[in-house]
């Protein structure tokens, strides 16, 4: 069976505590990070510094049932909840595939592309088709291509989270009309 992850929602920013506690437990989990400079004390050159680019989000790959998941949690200090679908209540499950895309999307050391950040209903409310990029670093990945001016960007949307990242319309093609072969 295919991995898959869990949204972990916390609050007053304290992912960075959620994800002490889940790497103590020996767990695998991830948190969209991105650099900032800060000038420390005296120094005249500021420092570049890993922050979280949305507070109060982690993500983390499921071991086990969801009562085991729960009862593991509970085990924290920091107040959190697993995200839940809006249909049918049920704990949001994202496929080890989307987030290998999305982890990609969201790495910080690969600054040669503008990527923004937004959360899903921003997202949403975005026009777009559904593309594949074909080319490049983020070739099998799919998302909506956005245009915004004369610039094309494609959203990644993963649980609550979206990245929008700059990239040329001739490296995607539209996912209505790629071929299945059996």
């Amino acid at each position: 069976m295919e991995n898959s992850w869990v949204v972990i929602r916390t609050f007053n920013r304290k992912e960075m505590e959620v994800g002490t506690f889940l790497k103590e437990k020996g767990l695998t989990y991830f948190i969209p990070m991105t650099y900032q400079e800060k000038v420390v004390g005296d120094e005249l050159k500021p420092r570049r510094f890993l922050v979280p680019v949305v507070h109060n989000y982690v993500f983390l790959q499921k071991s086990g049932d969801t009562m085991e998941l729960r009862k593991l949690l509970s085990e924290c200090r920091v107040p959190l909840q697993l995200l839940r679908n809006k249909t049918d209540d049920k704990v949001s499950e994202i496929s080890d595939k989307e987030m290998t895309d999305f982890r990609l999307l969201c790495d910080p050391d690969y600054a040669k592309t503008p990527v923004e950040y937004l959360d899903a209903e921003d997202a949403e409310a975005k026009p777009g088709r559904e593309v594949i990029v074909l080319h490049g670093q983020f070739a099998g990945i799919r998302g909506k291509l956005y245009k915004n001016g004369r610039k094309y960007w494609l959203i990644k949307t993963v649980g609550a989270i979206s990245v929008m990242l700059r990239i040329s319309r001739w490296y995607c093609k539209v996912v209505e009309s790629l071929e299945f072969r059996v």
